[in-house]
């Protein structure tokens, strides 16, 4: 491919996801530094991409069944729009579409197919590996997600998981807000993630506030809750423990680039943390489909899995690994 001028990658699941995605868009514009690089995007993950200089535009996508996750609901609105995005999208000409899920994802793939790009790229069912598979647990190599793009687009040459950087740029006026809010730094600050809608990753409560009280000795802590999350609910009650619930994805990215050290189950925070350059301890199951797919990237961590579900994991394990990450950058600090 010699004269590549504008190139479609569509992401529409989860936010981690997206992160992970952003190292094979900075791949893609590395690789074809003059070609615009679109992203089709939806309404929850489309901030991770905010100010990435990799992406030329973002798309939103819409849904033609779920109607409310459109920025404009209701069932003719979004078969409206939807076709309006079509024909935007196809007057584009792109020349190359990648749809860089590691599973075959069927709305972005039905979606790819009505846009005409003849260079259209995604997993089959002989590529795709789907943890939620036995046989592909079993049966299929298992690489990280970031790496389901690459294997999609060969003319990026081979690549190693662990030498790839994610990328992710907080407004400034938003964590310049954030730093205020929080204070002049007299000891590392630790965010903990303790809302998780899995069931099977989902550490109690008890837990959490152990550790709160535990870490809150040696550093500043402060609990993240998803702002959805009910008022009140398994609230720790620590003294010197903040809390707080980002309303937004742009404010909750802003917010993390002020941590030092963060805890979390397997979900966004991890990639996030990651992709600001902030140490992670992150909690797996122990399935080498979950942590071998989604461990943190380009960042110091250490991974946690003991069982079947995340609450097997002993909160002394992670207060261990925690007190680790935090004497190492207090060791690179000083030196």
């Amino acid at each position: 491919m010699k004269n590549v001028k504008r190139i479609l990658v569509i992401r529409i699941d989860f936010l981690g996801d997206m992160v992970c995605t952003t190292a094979f868009l900075h791949a893609l514009k590395a690789r074809w530094p003059t070609a615009e690089i679109h992203v089709l995007a939806n309404t929850y993950n489309r901030s991770v991409l905010d100010g990435n200089p990799d992406v030329s535009a973002v798309h939103t996508y819409v849904y033609s069944k779920q109607c409310e996750r459109n920025d404009r609901p209701g069932r003719l609105r979004s078969l409206v729009d939807r076709f309006n995005l079509i024909l935007r999208l196809r007057r584009l000409k792109f020349d190359l579409l990648i749809v860089p899920n590691g599973g075959r994802h069927k709305n972005s793939i039905q979606f790819a197919r009505q846009l005409g790009v003849t260079d259209s790229r995604w997993h089959d069912e002989r590529s795709e590996f789907d943890d939620r598979v036995p046989e592909h647990a079993a049966n299929r190599p298992i690489r990280h997600e970031a790496l389901s793009g690459f294997m999609l687009v060969p003319e990026l040459g081979e690549v190693d998981a662990h030498e790839l950087k994610l990328h992710v740029y907080p407004d400034p006026s938003l964590r310049a807000q954030w730093l205020a809010a929080l204070g002049p730094r007299r000891r590392p600050r630790v965010g903990l993630f303790v809302s998780n809608k899995a069931a099977e990753r989902r550490w109690e409560a008890r837990k959490w506030n152990r550790l709160a009280s535990t870490l809150a000795e040696h550093a500043d802590v402060i609990v993240f809750r998803d702002p959805r999350e009910s008022a009140g609910a398994d609230r720790s009650g620590i003294a010197n423990v903040r809390e707080v619930s980002p309303p937004t994805v742009p404010e909750l990215i802003a917010a993390m680039s002020a941590l030092d050290l963060v805890i979390s189950a397997d979900s966004a925070p991890v990639h996030l943390a990651a992709a600001l350059g902030v140490p992670v301890v992150a909690l797996f199951e122990n399935r080498p489909e979950k942590w071998g797919r989604w461990h943190p990237l380009g960042v110091r961590h250490v991974v946690l899995r003991e069982g079947r579900f995340v609450s097997d994991i002993g909160m002394e394990a992670v207060e261990r690994a925690a007190i680790s990450l935090l004497l190492a950058a207090t060791m690179d600090d000083r030196g």
